[in-house]
């Protein structure tokens, strides 16, 4: 029942107030459809997709070196061996001296200044001048020995060459070891015989 404004009662039918919430305020009026909630994913289905996300990507390594490409016109420098490392002992240089007579410092000395040679330099360019006549040269030094005791060489008398003087010179181990064979075959006493002999030619013929 409900009242009117008059406020005399009115009687409802019944089932009037039957589902009252769906009734819509005008009557006749179509009720509205709510459109269908659309499913949400379930967690195993997230998980598969972030999981198949994560296999697609490359991982990037903070301390992978980036790849570059060899330029083919530009090959990579070949390792530069240090200084020395093809040298054999051979090619060591020491220094060694020897007496000369004093008048053959000066022009020695002269060469030296004239032409940038150290003085084994001068030394080598005075043998090498003078091997074809050191047979002759070189007065070789008398031999003792050879039958019960061991032969030996006798040092052979410099009276002739004057005065010396050291002259201290550098070699290669290779040039000390020609030298060295110089003296045994024109038998000579000495090196500084040896090398006496050659500069005195030399700077006669100069």
């Amino acid at each position: 029942m409900t009242t009117s404004g008059t406020g005399s009662a009115r009687e409802i039918p019944p089932g009037r107030l039957s589902n009252f919430e769906d009734v819509p305020d005008v009557e006749g009026a179509p009720t509205p459809l709510l459109p269908p909630r659309r499913p949400s994913k379930s967690t195993s289905a997230r998980t598969s997709t972030n999981r198949t996300r994560k296999s697609t990507e490359r991982p990037v390594r903070a301390a992978e070196p980036a790849t570059t490409d060899p330029r083919p016109d530009q090959p990579s420098a070949a390792p530069i061996a240090p200084e020395g490392a093809l040298k054999g002992p051979e090619d060591k240089v020491r220094p060694s001296n020897v007496h000369i007579p004093i008048a053959l410092l000066e022009p020695l000395v002269a060469k030296c200044k004239t032409d940038g040679l150290s003085h084994g330099e001068v030394i080598i360019v005075a043998i090498e001048n003078a091997h074809p006549r050191l047979k002759d040269l070189i007065h070789p030094a008398a031999t003792a020995g050879g039958g019960l005791f061991a032969s030996r060489r006798s040092r052979a008398s410099r009276k002739t060459d004057g005065p010396l003087t050291p002259l201290n010179y550098r070699l290669r181990e290779a040039d000390f070891a020609t030298l060295d064979q110089l003296v045994d075959e024109f038998g000579a006493s000495s090196r500084g015989h040896l090398i006496t002999a050659a500069l005195s030619d030399y700077f006669g013929d100069n």
